[in-house]
């Protein structure tokens, strides 16, 4: 591995766990304003554990923290998934394995 590539890997990490770390303070302090159940119903909305019209009736009731919290968490999720990449990649240039697709690794989208 590179010296360049080996700085940039170590970066992008340090940058993505110090994100991870503010968004998930603003995480517990939302869930402290929307309060442990209402977090919980989001959760499960978000998970789309409910009815179409449950969905619906929730998606009408989000006020500003709801849809705030549903937004840090899925930064959360989304940097998570960039750390992980970011890891698997510095392991496999490590390895000094060129022949390792390390795309093959990422999470399909979930649409």
């Amino acid at each position: 591995m590179k010296p360049e590539d080996r700085a940039f890997l170590e970066e992008t990490a340090r940058a993505l766990d110090a994100s991870m770390r503010e968004l998930e303070q603003e995480s517990e302090r939302l869930q402290e304003v929307v309060g442990e159940e209402r977090a919980q119903e989001l959760q499960a909305y978000l998970r789309r554990e409910f009815e179409p019209v449950d969905i619906e009736e929730i998606r009408r009731t989000l006020d500003f923290d709801d849809r705030r919290l549903i937004s840090v968490w899925i930064r959360i999720e989304r940097n998570r998934a960039r750390r992980v990449a970011a890891g698997r990649s510095a392991m496999t240039l490590n390895a000094g394995r060129e022949d390792i697709d390390i795309t093959a690794f990422d999470k399909p989208n979930k649409k």
